[in-house]
């Protein structure tokens, strides 16, 4: 027979409540906040030369800061992301987008699985492809090509033509990928290198926070453009004017946490909304968006922290 431990769980909780263990409801919780912000750094370590460097290697490798800002002791750290879980409530699974004369349809999945999407496109419209490649996301045919990319938000994905009549070939495109549905589950472990672009970043350059965008001056004003109408509750942001000659936009914003946060400290934790100026700066395929208020001078980097978190939540 086996004994019966009754007194574990007593010694099991005064051990974990001595070590920073919480009681939660009817289990328990271990609180690493003062593991985390009193982390320090150690060197690496060193494997003998003789090993083999396919074998051994991080297994949760953390990617190189691109961004100096440093975290002070009273710096809560920002929100975490949602996890994309495909089209929300109202949304298309496949959206026609134009920014000048590029055109483009914005797919509401993942690479990896539109991808053989885009191969039995081709196969039932008896495209005679001249190359595939999955890890690049094109098929290359004599006339042209269809091309596929991440798109600007994790879990959608840009589809190209340049073949002949690119409106007809995204046209058929996005009628086939409709008909497929988004529930079809297929995934291509050749196009999961597609996903791994991150083209969302919210940096700290020298004290001033700012939204790093992967994207051309065009492309990033019209995606700016359509989430500052359609991304927000208009009692949370409100778009009030824009210059696109200037790269500017001007909102009306208010925190969506009003109760003890951040902006207690610079007001009283007032519900109104304040105006902000949001610059865009593009070079190549790069544009960056800082906040000033209204007349260009600076705002307190955390209120430009939270406006711009709150924007690239819209865009992830």
């Amino acid at each position: 027979m086996k004994p019966i431990l009754k007194g574990m769980p007593l010694v099991l909780c005064a051990t974990l409540t001595l070590s920073g263990c919480g009681l939660f409801q009817d289990g328990y919780y271990y609180n690493r906040d003062d593991e985390y912000r009193d982390a320090k750094m150690s060197e690496p370590l060193q494997l003998p030369s003789s090993s083999n460097p396919i074998r051994y290697q991080d297994s949760m490798p953390v990617p190189q800061a691109d961004s100096d800002f440093m975290a002070s002791s009273d710096t809560d750290a920002p929100r975490p992301q949602p996890l994309a879980a495909g089209p929300s409530e109202g949304q298309s699974f496949v959206e026609a987008r134009q920014a000048g004369n590029e055109r483009w349809l914005l797919v509401n999945a993942a690479p990896a699985s539109v991808w053989p999407r885009l191969q039995g496109f081709a196969v039932d419209h008896g495209v005679r492809a001249t190359d595939i490649d999955p890890a690049k996301g094109r098929i290359q045919t004599a006339q042209g090509a269809i091309s596929l990319r991440q798109g600007l938000r994790s879990g959608t994905s840009e589809v190209r033509c340049d073949i002949g009549n690119a409106g007809q070939c995204l046209s058929g495109i996005k009628a086939y990928l409709e008909a497929s549905g988004a529930s079809d589950s297929g995934v291509s472990l050749a196009a999961q290198p597609l996903d791994q672009s991150e083209r969302v970043k919210l940096i700290n350059r020298d004290g001033t926070w700012q939204l790093n965008l992967a994207l051309d001056a065009n492309r990033a004003w019209s995606e700016l453009y359509y989430q500052l109408q359609n991304g927000f509750d208009q009692q949370r942001l409100k778009l009030v004017d824009q210059n696109r000659s200037a790269g500017e936009f001007f909102v009306d914003y208010r925190p969506e946490d009003q109760g003890g946060g951040w902006f207690d400290w610079f007001g009283g934790g007032s519900d109104e909304a304040r105006p902000y100026r949001l610059q865009l700066a593009s070079q190549a395929a790069l544009t960056s968006v800082t906040v000033t208020d209204p007349k260009g001078k600076p705002v307190p980097p955390i209120e430009a922290r939270d406006l711009l978190d709150a924007i690239a939540a819209t865009l992830r």
